[in-house]
């Protein structure tokens, strides 16, 4: 399975639709809020993965919930939300805290804009950074792509979008 995680967009669909490309074909897709715009509008009809998306702090649709929780396979569980709320600012220990809550073994968050990775009190922690608008070092615009294999052992890695003069 070949999961595709981003945040951050910032009503940048076409950089959303870019990583799509990249990454094509992908199983699922991931976004951990911010997104200022109808997701579901900006991808279109026929589409052959499926989409888990919250609300960001900018997103104003009730339409979406502040968190999710869903099983990847028949080895994990997600436990997904933008992190506004849970401090993701100050830290990961909330966020954690609720995942474990939630019987969730993997945590998603965004909020911050940095692309983070790793294992806290047994969940393993990914923020994908900002498709749109990054602020880690070199300010490159990142995702991360998940693939769980049929064992369900899991691999996960940050991806790049091409820098442009234009953006």
């Amino acid at each position: 399975m070949k999961i595709l995680i981003m945040s951050d967009s910032h009503g940048h669909h076409d950089l959303v639709r870019r990583a799509i490309g990249q990454e094509a074909p992908i199983d699922m897709l991931i976004h951990a809020g911010d997104v200022e715009g109808d997701l579901e509008q900006v991808l279109g009809p026929g589409r052959d993965y499926e989409l888990r998306v919250v609300a960001g702090n900018m997103d104003w649709s009730d339409q979406l919930e502040d968190e999710l929780c869903f099983p990847i396979g028949d080895h994990h569980r997600v436990y997904l939300t933008h992190g506004h709320r849970l401090g993701v600012h100050s830290g990961t220990y909330r966020l954690v805290e609720r995942a474990r809550k939630k019987g969730a073994d993997i945590a998603v968050y965004g909020h911050i804009h940095v692309p983070d990775y790793g294992t806290e009190e047994g969940v393993l922690v990914i923020n994908p950074g900002s498709i749109a608008k990054p602020r880690q070092q070199g300010w490159r615009k990142s995702y991360a792509v998940m693939t769980v294999d049929e064992d369900g052992k899991l691999d996960v890695k940050f991806k790049y979008l091409p820098r442009s003069p234009f953006f």
